[in-house]
């Protein structure tokens, strides 16, 4: 069947509309549909997990016959089939260099892209504009949803689901390549119509203009969310989406009239969201440390005193917050009243982890590493300036934000924390958190950094981490001289980086040597040590902090073990949403 331009009578451009409305409602509403299916989905998987936990609560050996049973029954190879294909699943997908999500992702997304393109066909007979208009609504209706999935604050799904707002947020980027690609179509369409009836005039109508413009700052949007660009100027894709994620609501409201509904419910998320940020912070006082031979600043905040949050912290080690800048501090900051960055700061909140919340006082640690930014440049001019100028200033703190996922990892028969460079400042206070719970847990922790220097944020938050045979420490880089060679001769970094690895060695009894760790972890053989002479039965729970690279080693090594039959819990932390 054709589509043409179809002259419609009033009475059917009411039915029209009408069925617009329609089916814009059902594509709304069957976004539930997944949503309760997972929903009943977990709550089955806890009910049987609860089962099966109480018949064997009686077992001394709960690892053995009831094992072998389950084996023998087909349930442990079925077990087995779906552990591999979520793992599959969870594989990256890599497309002209450049990361572009996981399997899972990509399968869903074409999933339910497929079922608004039906949507999207449904009743509109041969009428052209009807297409053109549905495939539009359609998309839209999904706007709701998509802002309720990039909430940080009040987010239903997280606490549905228990998960942190970076797990929920993937599949905000999911539904948005789906929608847009629907207003592809859309845009392409009526495009294809005004040249057709030789109307390209009315692009500048505001009606149409206003649609015009949403597709440009939709386009923006786009472009700056791309990893690379993100990279380069995360300022950049801040300030682009926050702005327009308001903007093109308002645009579509003029735009569209049966879209109107869709863009009031996504105003609505998108404000209680922004009130509850807001609500929920608190200005504290900070001073700063540069530490010596690195690009590494230690921010100190002291929450003020009997504040609440300062729990919510403790019970959070290695979650991550928001830091902003306020209008009374940027001056020092920037090092200039009247600089345009201060006006800049208005709108940027950085995300910094937690390294270390104190127990015995109000102060929260966190770590920073300066690579360019307008955040931890402002952070380090601070840290820089002398001594006697070094008063603290106020910092807006929003947070903390975690995931239950990586604190349940105590319940694992043996766990594997891999930290690179400054993701040791979300690996180390997740290591002390589960030995806290767990004293007696099985846990290796590997810490890679480039320069001893990298490491002694660390000593003074967690003075025993040297003595500690769980931890194994690798320089990677340059770390001057061996503690058997002295000082030596060379530049103040490449001293200071000796004192460093002199007071580690010294501090681990002789435990740790250059000569022993200045080098590439080898994951290969270290994940093998872990794996092996595992029990029957026993799990093993594994999280990586640090570079793509370390991480996408980590996984392939972890990979062959799953694909053997083991049972693993994965959690990859990082701020690349």
């Amino acid at each position: 069947m054709g589509y043409r331009f179809i002259d419609l009578t009033d009475a059917e451009k009411v039915a029209r509309r009408e069925t617009l409305g329609k089916y814009g409602l059902i594509a709304q509403l069957s976004a539930l549909g997944p949503l309760i299916l997972l929903l009943l989905f977990r709550l089955g998987k806890w009910a049987t997990e609860s089962g099966n936990s109480r018949k064997e609560k009686y077992s001394s050996i709960p690892s053995s016959p009831i094992l072998k049973r389950k084996r023998s029954d087909g349930s442990g190879q079925r077990n087995f089939l779906i552990r591999k294909a979520k793992w599959w699943l969870g594989e990256d997908v890599v497309g002209f260099g450049l990361h572009m999500g996981q399997r899972d992702q990509w399968l869903v997304g074409t999933v339910w892209l497929s079922w608004l393109l039906i949507l999207g066909f449904l009743e509109t007979g041969e009428d052209y504009l009807h297409l053109t208009k549905r495939l539009g609504l359609v998309a839209v209706s999904q706007y709701p949803l998509q802002y309720l999935l990039a909430l940080k604050s009040l987010n239903p799904l997280c606490y549905l689901f228990k998960s942190s707002h970076e797990r929920i947020n993937r599949w905000h980027r999911v539904l948005s390549r789906v929608t847009t690609t629907l207003l592809y179509l859309h845009a392409a369409l009526y495009l294809n119509f005004f040249i057709q009836v030789n109307r390209l005039y009315r692009l500048v109508v505001p009606v149409v203009f206003t649609g015009v413009l949403a597709f440009i700052f939709l386009n923006l949007m786009i472009t700056t969310a791309l990893r690379p660009v993100r990279k380069f100027s995360y300022r950049l894709f801040f300030l682009i989406h926050l702005t327009f994620a308001i903007a093109i609501p308002f645009l579509i409201l003029v735009h569209a009239k049966p879209a109107r509904g869709f863009m009031v419910q996504s105003l609505i998320v998108f404000f209680i969201d922004l009130a509850s940020r807001k609500m929920d912070t608190l200005t504290a006082q900070a001073t700063f440390e540069s530490i010596p031979g690195t690009n590494l600043i230690k921010v100190i905040l002291t929450i003020p005193g009997g504040h609440k949050k300062i729990n919510r912290f403790r019970a959070h080690q290695g979650g991550h917050v928001y830091l902003n800048i306020p209008a009374a501090a940027r001056h020092l900051a920037t090092g200039s009243p009247t600089s345009i960055q201060n006006l800049l700061f208005e709108f940027l909140f950085n995300p910094f982890t937690v390294a270390y919340a104190s127990e015995t006082s109000f102060e929260l640690t966190l770590v920073a590493r300066h690579n360019g930014g307008p955040m931890t440049a402002a952070l380090g001019r601070v840290a820089r300036s002398p001594p006697n100028n070094r008063n603290p200033i106020p910092l807006n703190i929003e947070g903390p934000y975690t995931s239950p996922f990586p604190h349940s990892l105590s319940e694992y028969d043996r766990v594997l924390l891999v930290a690179g460079g400054i993701g040791s400042t979300f690996i180390i206070p997740l290591y002390r958190s589960i030995i806290s719970e767990n004293p007696e847990a099985k846990i290796t922790v590997i810490w890679a950094v480039q320069t001893a220097g990298d490491a002694t944020w660390a000593f003074t938050a967690y003075p025993d981490i040297l003595n500690d045979d769980n931890v194994q420490i690798f320089v990677t880089g340059q770390s001057g001289p061996t503690p058997d060679e002295g000082r030596g001769s060379g530049s103040d970094v490449e001293g200071v980086e000796g004192t460093e690895m002199n007071n580690m060695y010294r501090r681990r009894g002789g435990k740790f040597t250059t000569e022993h760790n200045r080098k590439r972890p080898d994951l290969g053989k270290i994940v093998d040590g872990v794996f092996r002479g595992l029990g029957e039965g026993e799990k093993v729970g594994v999280a990586v902090c640090g570079p793509e690279g370390m991480a996408r080693e980590l996984r392939a090594e972890v990979g062959r073990w799953v694909y053997r039959g083991r049972e693993v819990g994965w959690w990859k932390e990082g701020f690349g949403f």
